[in-house]
């Protein structure tokens, strides 16, 4: 592999204030070779003026903060002023779900309107796409109103079929872009079964191994077969994590026919390579970082070769510490007394021809900020007098939060299905529900609407599921894992009416199909619902959140259940209702479980 430096310097034609842009770093240039033949296929001769240089810009995991739009406005304005009208917008999924307040309130409409304006026109589908249903996807969100060409390979070809459940996805597209032809193809993790219900997973329908789908759809694009479409450069975007296309974990290998793969899921800042040499970056998460890479193409089709090259967008711009090419926008356009120079790149608003984006950004969140206040600034509870509800540092202990929603979710159940205690009733809440640290943000002791919504942000339903007192305790037992011959812990939220004890030293109750590994040994002993003890034979009622009681976050064990509902109630509408019917709530330290020496 061949590295290379460049570097060239710009001034966007009217703009006072010069943008300069050095062409960085490290370039890679990527071999070709087809499925059939892994050699290296040579580029035969293709001139210098044959070469020609696309910029793609990439973010990841957005999430829906509008918050940060500005950030991201500014930043894909200099990546434009850096290779003006050749440069591409994309996302490698997540772009909606799991949203603060102000792009959740309306269904994410704002997070949509946002990338409209940047004119980010292809994303990866990541799992949060499916949050409100596989339909609420194709229908609403996969609308082409919203100008984005949605991916993802590895979905069967009968749900992107016409009359398929995802019938607006594709497989790939194709940009012709300073005369050549870059095609982008998508992927969702393998693991979605593990991040999203099972409805939503048996819609999706996914049938074919990340990979496995990018190799598949990349090999034709480079088959030299106009007729079935070809491509002078290949761009995946993952929607997993960066060691699934590294080649780092077990299964297939991303091929030479692959030029840069963009990852993303885990929110980290991450760059390798792809066995075959092609760079894999994952940039980050709510709008605070963003990929900018230029593809140096020379030649065509099967023949082209492609140089990858790090932008450096210059203005004071920061690469991130752990990943060239991915940079850091937090604060880019705080303020306007220039603490960030990148703000020379579009505040000369008469000038600068790309300053409409970060203006039309603005007034977006501005009106959607606007609506969000009006309604979320609704007081709907108000907890003690130095009551703290928040996460923990740790995971292995249990939080005055966690038994808040379980009790808020227990309520709920209690009231819907069971006017009386024949059953006793169980809550439960999952540390990944919880989508931010805290639940009183200003510590004024009240509550407001915005506060709990953004907290509990996803899309889930109130239900619950009938266990055995056995089953309840293999529930339980699977807040530690065996991990590496250690036993790592990470707790539950358990309502305020249960107690027990538990051991390390026994055999944890095993879920049919589960490791020994995973299960880890943990026995749990003296169960009580309501001062009762539970004996393996009794009923109980778990009440949840229906990705958790569907066997979400790897506690499996709540399938052996029977009875599944769910209300249709979002499982944050039934904290709003536990705060008002309980004023000035407080818990002191919570401890359902403890250690039996």
């Amino acid at each position: 592999m061949k590295l290379g430096r460049r570097t060239m310097a710009g001034r966007r034609p009217g703009v006072v204030i010069a943008v300069v842009i050095a062409l960085a770093a490290t370039a890679f240039i990527v071999p070709r070779a087809s499925a059939t033949n892994p050699g290296i296929t040579l580029f035969p001769g293709a001139g210098a003026s044959d070469t020609r240089t696309v910029t793609i810009a990439d973010i990841t995991d957005f999430h829906g903060h509008v918050e940060r739009g500005e950030d991201n406005a500014s930043a894909f304005a200099l990546a434009e002023a850096h290779n003006p009208g050749a440069m591409v917008k994309v996302s490698a999924g997540d772009l909606v779900g799991g949203s603060p307040y102000e792009s959740a309130f309306e269904q994410d409409r704002p997070t949509l309107d946002m990338a409209r304006a940047w004119g980010l026109t292809i994303s990866a589908m990541g799992n949060h796409e499916l949050d409100r249903g596989v339909k609420d996807f194709n229908d609403r969100i996969a609308d082409p109103a919203n100008g984005i060409d949605w991916l993802c390979a590895n979905i069967s070809a009968a749900n992107k079929s016409p009359n398929g459940k995802l019938s607006r996805v594709k497989d790939y597209v194709i940009r012709k872009v300073n005369g050549k032809r870059i095609a982008f193809v998508g992927a969702l993790t393998d693991a979605l079964g593990a991040v999203a219900t099972p409805q939503i997973t048996k819609d999706a329908d996914l049938t074919e191994d990340a990979v496995h789908a990018i190799n598949r759809v990349a090999d034709r694009l480079r088959d030299g077969n106009e007729s079935n479409g070809e491509a002078d450069a290949v761009v995946a975007l993952l929607h997993a994590d960066a060691s699934a296309a590294e080649g780092t974990k077990r299964g297939e290998a991303i091929d030479g026919n692959v030029d840069l793969v963009y990852t993303g899921h885990s929110h980290a800042i991450k760059r390798g390579r792809t066995a075959a040499g092609a760079p894999v970056i994952e940039a980050g998460s709510f709008g605070r970082q963003m990929a900018v890479q230029d593809l140096v193409i020379t030649g065509s089709g099967r023949h082209a070769k492609v140089e990858v090259r790090d932008v450096d967008l210059g203005n004071g711009m920061t690469q991130t510490a752990n990943a060239k090419g991915v940079y850091d926008l937090k604060g880019l356009v705080e303020g306007w007394n220039g603490a960030h120079v990148g703000q020379a790149a579009w505040q000369s608003a008469g000038a600068d021809d790309t300053a409409p984006i970060v203006k039309r950004t603005d007034d977006i969140y501005a009106d959607a900020a606007d609506r969000a206040d009006r309604v979320g600034s609704r007081v709907v509870g108000t907890i003690a007098k130095g009551a703290y509800f928040g996460k923990v540092a740790s995971h292995g202990t249990e939080s005055a939060l966690g038994m808040l929603v379980a009790d808020a979710e227990r309520d709920a159940v209690r009231r819907a299905f069971y006017a009386g205690d024949r059953i006793p009733v169980i809550g439960f809440s999952n540390d990944g529900s919880l989508r931010t640290d805290n639940l009183d943000v200003n510590g004024d002791g009240k509550i407001s609407l915005r506060e709990v919504d953004s907290m509990m942000a996803l899309q889930f339903k109130v239900s619950k599921r009938v266990l055995t007192g056995r089953q309840l305790k293999a529930v339980l037992a699977q807040q530690w894992r065996g991990k590496a011959g250690r036993l790592v812990v990470s707790r539950l939220g358990v309502s305020s009416n249960v107690s027990y004890r538990y051991t390390t030293d026994g055999k944890a109750p095993l879920v049919p199909g589960e490791s020994v590994e995973d299960a880890g040994s943990v026995s749990i002993v003296d169960l009580k619902i309501d001062g009762r003890p539970i004996d393996d034979d009794d009923l109980v009622i778990a009440a949840s959140n229906s990705f958790l009681l569907q066997g979400g976050d790897r506690y499996t064990a709540f399938r052996a259940g029977t009875d599944y509902r769910e209300l249709d109630k979002g499982y944050g509408q039934a904290l709003v209702d536990y705060l008002s019917r309980h004023p000035k709530v407080g818990f002191s330290a919570p401890v359902t479980g403890t250690v039996l020496v």
